[in-house]
């Protein structure tokens, strides 16, 4: 089934996005203009919780989408929902809404297609859609709908209902599992609630085409073997050591190399873990590389590539969780609730532009907010011409393909780890994948029309007030606030 935060993956690549940007810059928050906008108007009224926007694709339907609920049924989950139409004539949009547990770290998929046909102007259509079973614990969701009303936080759960499937959450199931995506300078992790991987990046490991392990490496691998003790579980599949090369060399110099690596780090590691764990080691040489060499960050590319992969499955907790708050994994953000909905986004904090061609657009930074364990980053993009935006106009980073906004990152004060887009189930190296975004960067191609768009990323650690704010093509924002 389509993903609906990854509609059209193949159309999301077309090469209107961050690859043809010229130099970014600032410019003077937007004033109010006259006429429709596709930025959200919002109410949470009695009856649910509504939102105005475009929805579907490119110049979709204009609409008001309420939601009711979610509802436990037995061995399923309903989440009721209402849509009218705002547009002159009737239109059919695909109109999947994903449900995530931010807490959980899960995200539940329709299991059947919602009829988006005809909807007609003026009118409101009831529709409901169902999800596998959410489990009792689980008290509040946010919906994502593909369109500039994007999520819609705080809906909550009632009824009572079967528990949930054995086996739910693993590759290829329903719900499936997000994952956290961090760049630091020593190591990338890639995590979800059920496995780790760590890339050790080389670099810092090992000289130049030795697999002699350095100096520096004793407290890199110190510190990975703590990690490992406090999360790994010893039952499960053994710890897998993958050494990895960038693209220069012959393939079986690199294989043997990344090989060798990979047996000297997991040497170490034994040393350091004892006989509870099995241990399994291979070299994958530049069969598998994770960012795209031979652009302008050439260097840094290679370096990312040059690393040993450790993956882990984690020990699951015994005690559960109440799906009201989350320790996020390693500390990240304390213990945070689901957010409300929220019915207004808040005044532009900063805006900046970058050149697209010929067209200038704008982004104007609204207040960030925490939703259980992520960061939701909140803004509008405004084409001001002189041209119209590509119907599938979309800010994708080239490591990083299939998601909406995957070149927007945040950084914490101080801080030089990134945090990338969340992404949606496990993904292979440089194949598009979907992410906790809208599905789409383009809903409304007119110039000078805003359009919401937002990214959920992992929260930093600590109780933070205020990020850096990478907007990829348009540059950055030095002081986000956080809410």
């Amino acid at each position: 089934m389509r993903l609906p935060l990854a509609v059209s993956l193949a159309g999301v690549l077309v090469a209107a996005g961050c690859s043809d940007s010229g130099k970014a810059g600032k410019s003077d928050p937007p004033t109010a203009k006259a006429g429709g906008s596709t930025t959200p108007t919002a109410t949470a009224a009695a009856a649910g919780f509504a939102r105005e926007g475009w929805f579907g694709g490119a110049d979709g339907l204009h609409a008001r989408l309420q939601i009711t609920g979610v509802e436990r049924q037995g061995a399923k989950s309903v989440l009721k929902y209402s849509v009218t139409s705002l547009d002159q004539a009737p239109k059919s949009v695909p109109l999947e809404i994903a449900l995530v547990d931010p807490v959980g770290g899960k995200l539940y998929k329709p299991t059947a297609t919602t009829s988006g046909e005809q909807f007609a102007p003026g009118a409101t259509r009831q529709m409901q859609a169902e999800y596998p079973a959410v489990p009792q614990t689980v008290q509040k969701l946010t919906a994502i709908t593909p369109g500039t009303a994007g999520e819609y936080t705080g809906i909550p759960v009632t009824g009572t209902g079967d528990s949930p499937a054995a086996g739910s959450g693993t590759s290829g199931g329903n719900p499936v599992e997000l994952y956290d995506i961090t760049e630091g300078e020593i190591k990338d992790v890639t995590s979800s609630g059920t496995d780790v991987t760590m890339n050790l990046r080389t670099d810092v490991l090992f000289a130049f085409n030795s697999a002699k392990l350095s100096g520096r490496a004793k407290a890199v691998l110190d510190e990975a073997a703590q990690e490992i003790k406090a999360k790994a579980d010893p039952d499960k599949r053994p710890l897998s050591f993958d050494g990895h090369t960038d693209s220069k060399g012959s393939d079986s110099y690199n294989l043997k190399l990344s090989r060798q690596r990979a047996e000297a780090v997991m040497g170490e590691m034994k040393k350091r873990l004892g006989n509870a764990f099995k241990y399994s080691a291979h070299g994958k040489g530049e069969s598998e590389l994770i960012a795209k060499e031979g652009g302008k960050d050439d260097a840094q590319a290679r370096a990312r590539n040059r690393r040993v992969e450790i993956s882990y499955v984690v020990r699951q907790q015994t005690d559960g969780t109440t799906g009201s708050s989350t320790a996020a994994a390693g500390g990240r953000g304390g213990t945070t609730a689901p957010a409300a909905f929220r019915a207004q986004d808040g005044n532009t904090v900063a805006s900046r532009y970058g050149r697209f061609g010929a067209d200038k657009r704008r982004l104007d930074v609204k207040p960030f907010y925490r939703d259980g364990a992520y960061l939701v980053c909140v803004f509008t993009i405004t084409d001001e011409g002189p041209g119209t935006t590509p119907p599938n106009a979309n800010y994708a980073h080239k490591d990083y393909p299939g998601g909406a906004f995957t070149s927007f990152s945040v950084l914490a004060q101080g801080g030089k780890d990134v945090y990338r887009a969340v992404r949606v189930g496990p993904g292979d190296p440089g194949k598009p994948a979907a992410y906790v975004d809208p599905g789409r960067a383009t809903f409304v191609t007119a110039a000078n029309q805003p359009q919401r768009g937002f990214v959920y990323v992992p929260a930093p650690p600590g109780d933070i007030t205020s990020v850096v704010f990478d907007g990829g093509p348009f540059g950055k924002v030095l002081n986000v606030p956080v809410s």
